[in-house]
């Protein structure tokens, strides 16, 4: 059972961190094609809001399905008609695309207080079964 506690907390802690997605127009999709010489680039969502993207910023397209395609930042080619990510293997069909990319950023305090709940109920957990297991857990018969 500590095994199986130690788990959960691991993947929370590593495998739900928080992010905060951002909607980019397919315009300022096309401006993060080609490398820029600063190594980042500032695209404007939606909203207004301008978004620094990195070689290391998640950014994704999205089908007219819902299907959610991962692009690497700087490293894909897009056409009239196409998408071509060839680190991914992806030639895409632009008309087969929604018009808005998502860039998602890693939101810290949002991690943070899921690591910190997720050590809270983990901690309770194991101070649940110690206590069971202290109290001895069942009776042996008797009067």
């Amino acid at each position: 059972m500590k095994r199986l506690v130690a788990a959960v907390l691991v993947f929370s802690v590593f495998g739900l961190g928080c992010y905060n997605t951002y909607t980019v127009p397919r315009s300022q999709l096309a401006t993060l094609q080609d490398f820029p010489e600063s190594g980042k680039a500032t695209v404007t969502d939606s909203n207004g809001r301008e978004v620094v993207v990195n070689e290391d910023t998640r950014l994704f397209v999205r089908s007219q399905g819902g299907k959610r395609y991962p692009i690497t930042p700087f490293n894909f080619k897009m056409t009239e008609s196409q998408l071509v990510a060839s680190d991914r293997d992806y030639i895409l069909d632009v008309n087969s695309l929604r018009e808005n990319a998502e860039v998602d950023h890693m939101s810290t305090g949002k991690t943070a207080a899921w690591i910190v709940v997720g050590s809270v109920i983990g901690a309770g957990l194991i101070g649940l079964i110690a206590w069971a297991a202290a109290s001895g857990g069942g009776s042996e018969g008797g009067n």
